[in-house]
């Protein structure tokens, strides 16, 4: 029998073990002393930079409810030089952190605040009379309602309305006052103005057409997805089985569409039926249609992403009608849940006039994106070098500017170019059929590009500005990556980082966009509408979504289960891999301004193409395959993926959830792939099980799936954990043995006074060791948190797994 001594020190030991175990100790809290509102100070940055008093139309009604409002929080500096060391690893192939991704829980446990400090702020945002809606899961924003008098009254301000370019939009008129305790640690409050970042389309052109879209009538070559898989080379892609299947890719927007639209586009195109699923923003407000520009923008994206992608899921994940949110609220979504490995955002606003608190907000969120794995294409704008006058003036005034989030480091830009052969040709020519196949193709091969800028005949037709954006930031230093030939010495965060096509007239991208501005619908005889009208579309919109579609091809073909941030090894491909690239060579991005305006001095400003990268078209255009080809990870040796639907699961304490795992080839594998799923916590009362246990693929069943289900544990009276740390069998009967012992010292059953003397002051000690870690007592079962299941697919020397998520409430 094992004396009690021995007992004793075995216990000893276990709580040596027991307290090594929570050595690494969460991030220390920040707000070390009672949120006091008497005590404040000003929030330098936060007044917006439009806010200005020769727009002012006075106050905003002050029982107007503000919803959606946000306080964004800024990472400490340790918090920040440890999130920018992660990052760098997460993308270097010899750092045992290699594409090792986060869930934003992980990532809200390194580098949000605690929970203890958000307890406080939303104490304190409560005690105030705002009513809090919900917390970041990367606790990085609380969100909260309130009145604009109560916003007025607790952040000593006001908020007015303005009058810009004969547009409403209201704002705080000041910089606000928070409490000094929340020093260093609030970066901004989000939403407290409507000024919402821009779709970057040049709009709908109805341009009539013959049937064949290389028209006998004008000549006039449209692009439809057989035409993009022909010039930038994704069909050997496809022959090599890599089409988006298992892929997501969340395109934001803020307008609601029609199912039917899509659905004509893709069969037109020759595409599976494969619907997105709609994710609207909670608390977003009802279904609308905002303007004909953001609906088009929302088709746009949906159509080209799945285009080049078209076997991958899209998630369009969107805001409506309140007034505060905007497509930064789905874009901050889209991250803070991981709802994909790919962003397409082709909406934006000029940084200068987002100013750089608002900036710095949306960095932190594409930070969260690449550490999550995900990967953000975003539009570099239609203006030209003059992203701030925007599309509808006709000569610049505000000087050079670029987009954001383009610019963003974390982002990759996504410029404009346009073709340049066979200008208005009836015939088949070197690059074009004079007619069209089954799915309305008609290109033949690669097309040479230029810079996109169409400026001096939008001019002419009496429109405005008209060129991909392109230039140098004015908030973000040169990233270490961004070097190689033609790379500014400029100290700068340049953009582009590729161009893809974007011209509205030579040659547009056709869409079935719904209906026009005179009631006709889109697609009604083939990509026409019954006046024999296409909807051509252009704009760095095009091209953002396109390249997302291939960041999806390029995920499926190299396994990675996300890239992260791309823009690394977009540069070191430039280098090592220039077969990978089309560097454009010729063109500008220059538009005219008026002289004496800032960066004005001859009447344009802009910049040249040129061998190597440029701030016009960045590293050139892309043939997909060779990209891909190259790419680290990438072998055509046929394999699988495994993938979760949905990704994340709730589940209440005692229940059980369960998901769809879907198993799909890729490159023609066939073979028979073995399921099995493990958890990540051995404590946490929960179990997992999948039927069936294996699936068969082969050449007629490229996929398959089986149901993954989740089991948690009721409330019981078992054994703590410390015991199950300690084993089964004998040492579980002697962890009871030892209960019993403790719990007869700890009510005084008889002991010699010697065993009173010799254990009598370490039985607190051991009573509370037993009955928190050993004993356990009346336990509530799975304990509330988040938890991760992962399911791992076996066959032959192949190994690939899914990771879900497990909310247990």
């Amino acid at each position: 029998m094992i004396s009690l001594r021995s007992r004793f020190v075995s216990f000893a030991l276990l709580l040596a073990t027991y307290s090594a175990s929570y050595a690494q100790t969460p991030a220390a809290n920040r707000i070390t002393e009672a949120i006091d509102a008497s005590r404040l100070l000003r929030l330098s940055g936060s007044a917006h930079p439009l806010a200005k008093a020769e727009f002012d139309q006075g106050r905003l009604n002050s029982n107007m409810i503000m919803h959606g409002v946000s306080l964004t929080f800024r990472r400490s500096s340790a918090q920040d030089t440890t999130l920018q060391k992660l990052l760098t690893e997460q993308q270097d192939h010899a750092s045992p952190n290699y594409h090792k991704w986060l869930t934003p829980e992980q990532f809200a446990n390194r580098f949000g605040l605690t929970s203890s400090d958000i307890a406080q702020v939303t104490r304190w945002l409560e005690s105030e009379g705002f009513t809090v809606n919900r917390v970041a899961r990367s606790r990085t924003q609380v969100a909260f309602t309130g009145s604009v008098a109560r916003i007025e009254s607790v952040f000593h301000t006001e908020l007015h309305t303005y009058l810009i370019n004969g547009e409403p939009h209201f704002a705080n008129a000041t910089d606000l006052l928070i409490p000094e305790a929340l020093q260093g640690v609030i970066l901004g409050v989000h939403n407290l103005d409507d000024f919402h970042p821009k779709p970057r389309n040049i709009g709908r052109r109805k341009i009539p057409v013959s049937p064949n879209f290389t028209s006998s009538i004008t000549g006039n070559h449209f692009v439809v997805p057989e035409d993009f898989v022909t010039i930038y080379d994704v069909k050997a892609l496809y022959s090599a089985g890599y089409d988006g299947t298992g892929e997501k890719i969340a395109v934001v927007g803020d307008s609601e569409i029609t199912m039917s639209n899509i659905e004509t586009f893709r069969s037109l195109a020759g595409l599976p039926k494969n619907d997105p699923t709609l994710t609207l923003v909670p608390g977003s407000g009802n279904a609308t249609v905002p303007s004909a520009n953001e609906q088009v923008e929302a088709y746009l994206d949906l159509e080209w992403s799945g285009a080049v992608a078209k076997n991958a899921s899209i998630i369009y994940v969107y805001v409506d009608d309140n007034s505060n949110y905007s497509v930064w609220d789905a874009l901050q979504y889209a991250i803070d849940n991981k709802l994909a490995p790919v962003i397409s955002t082709s909406f934006g606003y000029c940084e200068a006039g987002l100013g750089q608190t608002n900036t710095l907000t949306i960095r932190g969120w594409a930070q969260q994106a690449n550490s999550q794995g995900q990967t953000i294409s975003a539009a570099t704008g239609d203006s030209g070098a003059a992203d701030c006058d925007g599309s509808d003036v006709q000569a610049a005034t505000r000087g050079l500017a670029v987009d954001v989030p383009a610019a963003i480091p974390e982002v990759t830009g996504v410029g404009g170019s346009e073709f340049t052969g066979d200008a208005g040709s009836t015939s088949s020519t070197t690059y074009w059929n004079g007619t069209n196949d089954s799915v309305y193709g008609s290109a033949l091969t690669y097309i040479p590009e230029d810079v996109w800028n169409d400026t001096s005949e939008s001019i002419r037709a009496g429109n405005g500005l008209a060129a991909g954006g392109g230039g140098a930031s004015i908030y973000f230093s040169k990233p270490s990556w961004q070097t190689g030939a033609g790379v500014p010495s400029d100290g700068k965060r340049d953009v582009p980082d590729i161009s893809l096509n974007a011209s509205p007239l030579h040659d547009p991208s056709l869409i079935c966009g719904g209906t026009d501005e005179a009631g006709n619908q889109s697609c009604t005889d083939g990509f026409r509408d019954s006046q024999s009208d296409v909807d051509a579309v252009g704009g760095t919109s095009v091209a953002a979504p396109a390249f997302a579609g291939v960041l999806a091809l390029v995920d499926q073909a190299t396994e990675s289960k996300g890239l992260g941030n791309v823009n690394s090894k977009l540069y070191s491909l430039a280098g090592s891999s220039p077969r990978a690239f089309h560097d454009i060579t010729s063109g500008d991005n220059k538009v005219p301004c008026v002289v004496g305006t800032p960066n004005c001095a001859n009447g344009t400003m802009g910049y040249s193409a040129g061998t190597g990268y440029d701030r016009a078209s960045g590293l050139g255009s892309i043939d997909v395959y060779n990209l891909t080809t190259n790419w680290l990870g990438y072998s055509n040796t046929p394999s699988y993926s495994v993938s979760a639907s949905p990704s994340n699961v709730s589940v209440s304490s005692g229940k059980s959830g369960t998901t769809t795992i879907t198993v799909s080839a890729d490159g023609g594998f066939s073979g028979t792939v073995n399921l099995s799923c493990s958890l990540s916590s051995s404590t946490a009362k929960m179990g997992c099980s999948l039927s069936p246990t294996s699936v068969a693929l082969d050449s007629t069943t490229t996929g398959a799936t089986a149901i993954l289900t989740i089991t948690t544990t009721a409330s019981s009276l078992e054994l703590g954990p410390s015991a199950a740390f300690l084993g089964g069998g004998s040492t579980l009967k002697w962890a009871a043995e030892t209960c019993g012992v403790v719990l007869f010292g700890v009510f005084g059953l008889p002991s010699s006074r010697k065993r009173r003397t010799s254990y009598g002051a370490a039985l607190p000690l051991l009573t509370l060791l037993v009955l928190g870690t050993a004993c356990g007592g009346v336990n509530s079962g799975t304990p509330k948190g988040s938890y991760t299941v992962t399911v791992t697919g076996t066959s032959g020397s192949h190994t690939h797994s899914a990771a879900i998520s497990v909310k247990v409430q």
